[in-house]
């Protein structure tokens, strides 16, 4: 019969090489399982918020145009801020920052030539720009994946971000 002391001894051997192996190539495993759908969910939710805060913006220049009957200026995107700002009841503070911006910028505002069309729009996944306006156009690049806020009639070519 094994001794308590020799059990103890036993016990105290630690894991085996073995052992070590299994348990590192099954967190290997699962990791190269879940990384990707993290991956997945962060993209839906920049989607998301992009989304809803064009959606906001596009409400805000809405209820602007209807109460001066012009839209805010679009010479840089404070000047646009401020016009938001100044509307009176405000429906947003401040242009928020572009989820999909690689250097923290505002979203991109635009007005066409003759001043009855504009565009807000997030530079997507690819993270540039490809959206013009124009009169009563928006026009998308080649690979274009921005999301776009805009009451422009024809839109013309496609983007995989989505028109709102």
């Amino acid at each position: 019969m094994i001794g308590v002391k020799e059990m103890i001894r036993k016990w105290r051997g630690g894991f085996t090489l073995m052992e070590l192996m299994i348990v590192v190539a099954v967190l290997a495993i699962i990791a190269a399982i879940l990384i990707p759908n993290f991956r997945g969910i962060t993209a839906e939710a920049k989607n998301s918020t992009a989304k809803a805060d064009l959606r906001n913006l596009k409400m805000a220049v809405i209820l602007y145009q209807n109460q001066f009957n012009v839209l805010p200026d679009d010479s840089s995107i404070e000047k646009f801020e401020e016009c938001l700002q100044n509307y009176s009841p405000r429906v947003v503070d401040r242009v928020p920052t572009d989820p999909w911006s690689p250097d923290g910028s505002k979203y991109h505002y635009d007005v066409s030539a003759d001043g009855t069309t504009f565009g807000i729009w997030s530079v997507g996944q690819n993270g540039t720009s490809e959206t013009t306006i124009g009169n009563d156009t928006c026009t998308f690049g080649a690979n274009a994946d921005d999301i776009v806020a805009t009451n422009a009639a024809t839109i013309s070519g496609s983007t995989s971000g989505g028109v709102i």
